[in-house]
């Protein structure tokens, strides 16, 4: 049965993850199919704050329309890995949808600490995070990237892998966000497998019309083969240093172990697993 719009369109689906997974351009391209809308801003936060947000603020935030069987949807990478997210969203809405990106655990780890290293060197970033951790201690990126030198990247996985790095903290996440296996394991306490798609990171880059369709063939609307599409990557940074080839095997291989199982849940053939 097609559900009728009447007000305000919650969100049916939300793309999830992972961070530095392409999820920029993948919100930018769906929202090109003319049933599926979304916010004017794509990362709510809604799910991954230890504060309640009233429900109203978070549903005002979707667009309203009235006789219509549009799909609305949100994007925000952190709710993978954000402690109680599962939950949240389950408590909101038990038959919600999930999109998640997969990308090689390690260059999205290297990707994300270029990232900050690129804000390091915006004075307004440095200061909203400040702001940020003032509010929310265990996020603690002011902390350790932007209060002294920043890190290299090979001395942070060092310290991230080690015992000295304190337990209970949600940011930094370098690393932990790549422990892909437990943090699905967490959203499949709530939810079945069949509310889950999972899409490889590399074939969705080289195939971003045919990973579209998989899309529309999951939430059951018309393919995006002949619709007129801007495919042109969203929030594509270029970064000056290169990950050394002995380190990537390395994390590779911490990663491989830390995901042990994950090939049974996302039933992709990926190539770093």
């Amino acid at each position: 049965m097609v559900k009728v719009n009447f007000g305000i369109v919650k969100p049916s689906f939300i793309i999830i993850g992972v961070q530095k997974g392409g999820t920029s351009s993948l919100f930018n391209y769906l929202l090109q199919h003319p049933k599926l809308i979304a916010p004017i801003e794509k990362e709510l936060h809604y799910f991954d704050t230890f504060n309640t947000t009233p429900r109203k603020e978070y549903d005002s935030k979707f667009p309203s329309e009235y006789l219509s069987t549009n799909i609305s949807f949100e994007a925000t990478p952190r709710y993978i890995y954000f402690p109680e997210t599962a939950k949240k969203i389950y408590e909101y809405n038990p038959k919600m949808k999930f999109i998640v990106v997969l990308r090689d655990p390690v260059k999205r780890a290297f990707s994300a600490w270029n990232m900050y290293k690129q804000m390091s060197k915006d004075t307004a970033q440095v200061e909203k995070s400040r702001q940020h951790q003032i509010k929310n201690p265990s996020d603690r990126i002011y902390e350790y990237f932007y209060s002294n030198n920043f890190p290299d990247f090979e001395d942070w996985v060092n310290f991230e892998m080690s015992n000295e790095f304190p337990k209970g903290l949600t940011e930094p996440s370098i690393l932990k966000r790549g422990y892909y296996k437990e943090q699905l394991d967490v959203y499949l306490q709530y939810f079945d497998k069949d509310a889950f798609l999972f899409l490889d990171f590399d074939v969705f880059k080289k195939d971003v019309v045919g990973s579209l369709n998989t899309i529309a063939e999951f939430l059951k609307i018309q393919p995006f083969t002949n619709l007129k599409l801007n495919l042109s990557p969203q929030n594509k940074r270029t970064y000056d240093s290169k990950l050394n080839v002995n380190l990537y095997d390395k994390l590779l291989k911490h990663f491989q172990e830390k995901n042990k199982g994950l090939k049974d849940i996302v039933n992709l053939d990926l190539n770093w697993l």
